[in-house]
C-alpha cells in the first residue's frame, strides 16, 4: 500500500482509510475491509453522476474520504 511505501504507517486513521480504500479498488480483496463494498459502490455512483469529469468527481469526493478518514480516526483510537 502507499502508505508504507511513502512510510505513513504512523497515522493510524490513515492507515485504516488505506485499507478501506484498497478493499473498494482491488476486487480480489473487496472483503478484505468491512467498508469496502460501501466505499466501491459509492465511488462508482460518484462516476455515474459525474462520467469523464474528473475534476468536478474530486471536489465532490473529498468531504467523503475527510469524513471517512475522521471516522478511521475515531475507529483507531
Amino acid at each position: 500500500m502507499l502508505v508504507e511505501e511513502f512510510t505513513l504507517t504512523n497515522d493510524a486513521a490513515l492507515v485504516r482509510l488505506a485499507q478501506i480504500v484498497h478493499a473498494a479498488d482491488v476486487s480480489e480483496d473487496i472483503d478484505s475491509s468491512p467498508q469496502g463494498r460501501g466505499l466501491s459502490a459509492i465511488a462508482h455512483g460518484f462516476a455515474l453522476l459525474h462520467g469523464t469529469e474528473d475534476h468536478r468527481k474530486i471536489e465532490l469526493e473529498t468531504p467523503m474520504y475527510d469524513a471517512l478518514y475522521a471516522w478511521s480516526g475515531q475507529q483507531a483510537s
